[in-house]
């Protein structure tokens, strides 16, 4: 399946606004928020939403297909955990559209969310994130405590999350395991 790089999201995106006939609001999340508001360089499948992708928003990424070449799926996430509150501190990205309106999760927000699976490439995208904006280990470990309701299972999501706090905190990890509830 191909990739697609944050300047192609760019252009995909604002074939969709130019298509679109009323505004519409969008949510994503994933590698292409990762992407379009963080800088993280890993190219994505996709644009997963958090938001259903109705009619008019399905028909202009149709029509962005046709006039930009790129054949982005853009589609609701099958399966995504969130913070409870994240949709209060979602921040606008390509503030130059004018029909279509793209926000994203807040960063810690966004970290908490790609924790919860935590594969190879959400790991890669987290370290890049806190590279280019330090993290605050603080917020994260509060929000994971306290806004983190994720499907599956608790022991393995709080061990990658420890996974994700080992990683950008080391010298931080086990204070962090004896801060965290042991069972959720």
């Amino acid at each position: 399946m191909k990739r697609f790089l944050r300047q192609q999201l760019q252009e995909f995106l604002a074939a969709v606004d130019a298509a679109l006939d009323d505004p519409v609001e969008v949510v994503v999340i994933g590698g292409s928020a990762a992407a379009l508001h963080y800088g993280v360089a890993a190219a994505t499948r996709d644009i997963d939403t958090w938001t259903n992708v109705g009619t008019s928003l399905a028909t202009a990424a149709d029509r962005a297909r046709k006039t930009t070449g790129l054949d982005v799926p853009l589609q609701r996430s099958a399966v995504a955990d969130a913070p409870v509150e994240f949709e209060s501190r979602l921040e606008r990205v390509l503030p130059q559209l004018t029909r279509l309106r793209v926000l994203v999760p807040e960063r810690h927000d966004l970290v908490l969310m790609k924790a919860v699976r935590c594969y190879e490439h959400d790991l890669a995208a987290i370290v890049e994130i806190h590279g280019c904006a330090p993290l605050d280990l603080a917020l994260l470990v509060q929000r994971f405590r306290d806004e983190m309701t994720p499907i599956g299972e608790p022991r393995r999501i709080r061990a990658n999350f420890l996974v994700v706090v080992e990683a950008l905190f080391p010298e931080q990890v086990d204070r962090v395991e004896r801060e965290l509830p042991r069972s959720r």
